[in-house]
């Protein structure tokens, strides 16, 4: 007996996109291409007419985005599997994905044979998340768990006060200064005040335009 193949649904709004994905998956044996929408209303039509295993959501879509259609999936059919293969790759965007509901993200320049792994991981109900955007979704993640306060701290560290500065400007004591210096390098795993800084600068915990406010 034919094993069954792992039913896809296309959701972009570009012809070529969907003509090459469609063209490239359909070469693998246990791949098949059930549906394609152009738009995330189409994608939603279809998505309940086809019942996919697993459904490749572009991130931008002209009427919806593609997190607000994955959403709506869900909401509908929470077993759903999406995976979002976008343009935008930020920590922002990553994280905004998963919360609305994606098994994993792709980006729209990745090979042929990691969206093949993407989609079969996904349809034997893995996450697929790659090195890197796996790394850009850790260090958003790292980014909300710094309070506003410790931003405060580590922007006075930039500004190169001392911890009896910042006490006084911020109004705080010395030793809860110390404090949330302490708690600030252990969630950067920093070994000192200045990696911190540099750290957060790339992240864009900080920016440089920013760092002057006291």
């Amino acid at each position: 007996m034919k094993p069954a193949r792992i039913r896809i649904l296309l959701v972009d709004d570009h012809f070529m996109v969907r003509m090459g994905l469609t063209g490239a998956l359909g070469r693998e044996a246990d791949l098949e291409v059930v549906g394609e929408a152009a738009t995330g209303a189409e994608g939603l039509r279809l998505f309940g007419e086809l019942q996919p295993d697993v459904t490749l959501m572009d991130g931008m879509l002209p009427d919806l985005h593609g997190c607000e259609v994955t959403r709506r999936i869900l909401e509908a059919h929470p077993e759903a599997r999406v995976i979002m293969v976008s343009i935008n790759e930020t920590p922002e965007d990553i994280h905004r994905a998963v919360e609305a509901g994606v098994w994993g993200y792709l980006s729209k320049a990745s090979e042929k044979q990691e969206i093949v792994r993407g989609i079969r991981a996904v349809a034997a109900g893995e996450r697929f998340f790659p090195a890197e955007i796996a790394r850009k979704l850790a260090e958003r993640n790292l980014h909300t768990t710094l309070s506003a306060r410790e931003i405060d701290v580590l922007r006075q560290v930039a500004q190169g006060r001392s911890n009896k500065e910042i006490a006084t400007l911020l109004g705080l004591s010395e030793v809860t200064v110390k404090t949330h210096l302490t708690h600030i390098l252990q969630k950067f795993g920093a070994p000192d005040r200045t990696r911190a800084v540099t750290m957060a600068l790339e992240r864009g915990i900080l920016r440089l335009g920013q760092a002057g406010r006291g």
